[in-house]
């Protein structure tokens, strides 16, 4: 059976803002880091999740210049 969870627009932009926050940078600049693959260790995974937010807010450009990197 499939488990749906309802998260508001606010919880998401306020996760997006932990993540970054937990690495002390902006989504400009994490961006700009995985554009160039010039992440590491964990922050692939805290990328993919600025990737999900991205896609559930409607908004995935905002996490790059156009395409984001390994989503096609």
């Amino acid at each position: 059976m499939t488990q749906t969870i309802s998260v508001t627009r606010e919880q998401l932009l306020e996760e997006r803002a932990a993540i970054l926050g937990r690495y002390d940078t902006t989504l400009e600049e994490f961006t700009g880091r995985a554009d160039g693959y010039r992440l590491v260790g964990d922050e692939w995974q805290a990328w993919e999740r600025l990737r999900d937010i991205a896609f559930l807010l409607g908004d995935d450009c905002a996490c790059s210049g156009g395409g984001i990197p390994g989503r096609t």
